[in-house]
């Protein structure tokens, strides 16, 4: 019952704002253009993250959930969020989340709830960071940062109920959730909203940090990490196509796989992100099957989908392209 009130409660926060803060961008100016290295065409307001921040915080205060966990990840969306409205230095947001990640997973090691030793800590606060930052970076067509992260947070909620582990922030993670659902209405099949950096830097540091407390072993952390399996693959590939491409990682593209689905093949934005959640499930099932044999049994998983992942990335490329230039 308290699961279904938390997610009744965060959708019931969420939607109000999806109506109220475009409006009031709107009237401000504040919209997102589209550019060059946009999958978008229309002038669109960024906030649709406020909402799920706001039903997140709400809960973790009524709930006194500890201030550490939660203070640092909506303090960091609120920054966020100025980004969207404002613009500002990527050298500052990025000291701004690795203090935010040396906050929450410091706070979690210092009072007992990590169960890693402290020279794990440099490394979780690195995966927190690159986490988030990568969740941002997916988040480019309408309707696969919320799809994602509905997947993702509803498959670690039920496996701690099928393991019988507590998940940090439990209930203020289903109001996340219920703002996820509450979004994605106004945010697909045609997007009249974004998520914005507010909502998609919340999503993938709220993720990252339930991963690093949850995992009492390698075996678990990596099959919780591999919830997210999707969007680690299709960064890690891009990545690699730029270094290969001599480009800067630092410079807006639109290599992505989805980007590429969308922009160059023209497949429907909701398709593309349905499309991606179902290949997150299939994932979420197998890493959980895995993680049964055992750690080298999860690698061995991640290795061959991401190979899998990489042949059908370069692939599609590869025939596309060699289709434009004998047309």
């Amino acid at each position: 019952m308290d699961i279904l009130l938390s997610l009744l409660a965060g959708a019931l926060v969420s939607v109000p704002c999806c109506i109220i803060v475009p409006r009031l961008l709107v009237h401000g100016g504040f919209l997102d253009m589209p550019g060059e290295r946009s999958s978008h065409v229309r002038p669109t307001p960024k906030g649709g993250g406020v909402g799920i921040v706001l039903a997140f915080a709400a809960a973790a205060v009524a709930l006194d959930a500890p201030m550490h966990l939660w203070l640092p990840l909506c303090a960091l969306a609120a920054l966020s969020f100025a980004n969207d409205l404002r613009g500002m230095s990527s050298k500052w947001r990025l000291v701004a989340q690795f203090m935010a990640a040396a906050v929450a997973l410091g706070g979690a090691w210092w009072s007992g709830q990590a169960a890693w030793g402290w020279f794990l800590f440099p490394p979780a606060v690195l995966f927190a960071v690159a986490t988030t930052n990568c969740y941002n970076f997916m988040d480019g067509i309408n309707g696969i940062a919320g799809i994602t992260g509905m997947t993702a947070f509803g498959s670690l909620v039920a496996y701690g109920a099928m393991h019988d582990s507590s998940v940090p922030l439990l209930l203020p993670i289903v109001a996340a959730i219920g703002a996820v659902i509450g979004f994605l209405p106004f945010n697909m099949p045609r997007a009249r909203l974004f998520m914005g950096d507010a909502g998609s830097i919340f999503l993938g540091f709220l993720f990252s940090m339930i991963v690093c407390i949850s995992s009492h072993s390698w075996t678990e952390f990596f099959v919780l990490a591999s919830f997210l399996y999707p969007f680690y693959a299709d960064e890690a590939v891009t990545m690699v196509e730029r270094i290969w491409r001599s480009e800067s990682l630092m410079q807006p593209h639109r290599l992505h796989l989805y980007q590429f689905l969308a922009n160059e093949l023209g497949v429907a934005h909701w398709k593309v992100s349905t499309g991606y959640g179902l290949v997150q499930l299939v994932v979420i099932l197998l890493a959980v099957g895995a993680g049964r044999q055992g750690l080298w049994a999860v690698l061995a998983l991640d290795i061959v989908l991401l190979g899998v992942w990489a042949a059908v990335h370069w692939t599609m490329k590869r025939r596309f392209h060699q289709g434009r230039s004998e047309a």
